[in-house]
């Protein structure tokens, strides 16, 4: 990024992110070099991307600026906005769903909350758990209820969610916000008036068979449909929904977008797993800076994907997703900077501004 005119993108990319992210402009430089920096190293390393950020000074100047920006918390509420200006309008499908890893002793675990896009969940607000293993119903409804009080305008279809995510009074707290689950149920739930464990509904199960209980069941005190389906290994899924079976196993098959979301912010994308951060907030800075660098990866992927589709596999997938396209080709004009690039990359960022 030395090369005359390289602050262009740069200076581009703080035009596109000011509407959103209401920051005073030194914070605003630092999040705009860092987008660029992580995409073009694919690291979230702070002493790394100290060589690669756009920023003045010497490097260690540069790293102790970098370590300043993670220490501040980005106001709640200015990140979903932004992500929610990158889905469609109409309702949405949410996914909740947790990731997590070890830094020695110390466990990093993050409840994240995503929205149905196009292969990927696009991440909208997360919380991070001071232990390893499962969220509580108190973690579960406060960052809910950030989430419905930072985007009050829009509305949402449903909420896909795993084993993980059960208990009656988290299922009477989404009936209070008209948000449908389609959740998946362990074998031993107990449904229906007299408690019966939901695999005793749904006995001899074939591989590829789908049943649906006749009737409406009492599930964690809510009344929801409740269906099964045996997968050719032989594993069953017992999912709680509302509406057609086989709508609601096609939107709760999307839950799986989470997992592709966790793996490009990780291994296969930027490696999360390998910042040496643990403390919540500077966690949760960071994780504000690169899942702004994995949307715009994925919007660019998206148009590249509408000029030339990509190949697809024999069983119909893509051969390269839509966030390893966009990826891939944001990281080369970094790295091969001309003034073609800087144009390239300057007519990608006014997806940003809503």
């Amino acid at each position: 990024m030395n090369t005359p005119g390289s602050r262009l993108p740069y200076d581009s990319l703080q035009t596109a992110l000011r509407s959103a992210f209401a920051l005073d402009a030194r914070r605003l430089a630092v999040l705009a070099a860092l987008v660029l920096a992580m995409i073009q190293a694919r690291t979230v390393v702070l002493y790394t991307l100290k060589t690669h950020v756009q920023l003045p000074g010497s490097l260690e100047v540069r790293y102790q600026r970098l370590l300043r920006f993670v220490q501040f918390q980005v106001p709640d509420g200015l990140f979903v906005r932004f992500a929610l200006r990158c889905l469609p309008e109409g309702p949405l499908d949410l996914i909740l769903d947790r990731t997590n890893w070890k830094l020695g002793q110390h466990d990093v675990n993050i409840l994240l909350l995503s929205a149905v896009w196009n292969g990927f969940s696009l991440p909208l607000m997360w919380s991070l758990l001071p232990h390893g293993g499962s969220s509580s119903q108190t973690v579960r409804e406060a960052l809910m209820e950030r989430f419905f009080a930072a985007c009050p305008e829009r509305t949402f279809s449903g909420l896909l969610a795993d084993r993980e995510f059960i208990g009656k009074d988290w299922f009477a707290f989404l009936a209070r916000h008209d948000l449908d689950p389609c959740i998946r149920l362990p074998a031993t739930a107990t449904v229906g008036r007299y408690g019966l464990p939901v695999w005793a509904c749904f006995k001899k199960l074939q591989p590829g068979e789908v049943r649906i209980w006749f009737r409406p069941l009492l599930v964690y005190g809510v009344a929801l449909r409740v269906s099964a389906t045996k997968n050719a290994a032989g594993e069953t899924l017992y999912l709680a929904h509302r509406g057609r079976a086989t709508t609601s196993l096609q939107r709760y098959a999307q839950r799986w977008q989470a997992e592709n979301l966790h793996s490009a912010l990780k291994t296969r994308g930027f490696n999360l797993e390998d910042t040496g951060l643990t403390r919540a907030e500077r966690v949760s800075t960071l994780l504000t800076v690169v899942s702004v660098a994995f949307i715009w990866a994925c919007l660019t992927g998206e148009l590249l994907a509408a000029k030339t589709p990509p190949l697809r596999k024999k069983h119909g997938h893509r051969a390269v997703s839509v966030f390893r396209l966009g990826l891939d080709y944001l990281q080369d004009l970094l790295l091969h900077p001309s003034p073609a690039s800087w144009q390239a990359l300057s007519a990608l960022m006014p997806r940003f501004e809503g």
